[in-house]
C-alpha cells in the first residue's frame, strides 16, 4: 500500500463519523483507529508487508474538539459512529463485551457496528459504570444514537 493511498484513508476517516478503519490489500493491512477523548491521542498505523516481511509505520496525531468543560450531569452517553447492526458479543456463542454493572476504562470494546460487512469497533470514552443498555443485539442503529450510558468515575 503506497503512501498517498494511506493518506487518502487517513482523510476520509478524518472526515466521517467512523471510529476505526481496517483495510486489508495485497498482503498488506491497515488499521486506522481514532479516538475521541478529549485530549488528543496518536494513532498507530500498521502495514505489515508480506512479501518482504518488514513493517512500516507512520504516526497521526488525532485531531478531536475540546470537550465542554462543565457537564451538567456525571453520566455520559457512548454514541453509534454510524448507521449499522449492533453486535454486543464478538460472535454469536461468547459472551457479551460488557453489560450493565460492569466497570470500564477509557478506550475499553463496549460493542461493534456491522455497516455494508465492515465491522466497527465502538470504545469507551469514559471510566465509569455501566449504567443502562440503550439499544439492542441486532438492532439497526442510527448514526449518534446512544448505545450505552456510563457513570463516570470522579
Amino acid at each position: 500500500m503506497d503512501q498517498r493511498r494511506i493518506k487518502e484513508l487517513i482523510d476520509l476517516l478524518g472526515a466521517s463519523d467512523l471510529t476505526e478503519l481496517t483495510l486489508s490489500e495485497g498482503g498488506s493491512t491497515l488499521c486506522l483507529t481514532r479516538y475521541t477523548s478529549a485530549a488528543p491521542v496518536p494513532m498507530a498505523v500498521h502495514t505489515p508487508d508480506v512479501e518482504t516481511s518488514t513493517q512500516h509505520s507512520a504516526h497521526v496525531l488525532a485531531v478531536t474538539p475540546p470537550q465542554a468543560e462543565a457537564q451538567a450531569h456525571q453520566d455520559s452517553e457512548v454514541r453509534s459512529p454510524l448507521y449499522g447492526i449492533l453486535h454486543l458479543t464478538p460472535s454469536p456463542d461468547e459472551p457479551a463485551f460488557v453489560q450493565v454493572g460492569d466497570q470500564v476504562e477509557v478506550g475499553q470494546m463496549l460493542c461493534i457496528v456491522e455497516a455494508m460487512k465492515m465491522f466497527h469497533q465502538v470504545r469507551s470514552t469514559v471510566s465509569g459504570r455501566v449504567e443502562a443498555l440503550l439499544a439492542k443485539a441486532g438492532q439497526e442503529v442510527e448514526s449518534g444514537q446512544p448505545l450505552f450510558r456510563i457513570s463516570e468515575a470522579r
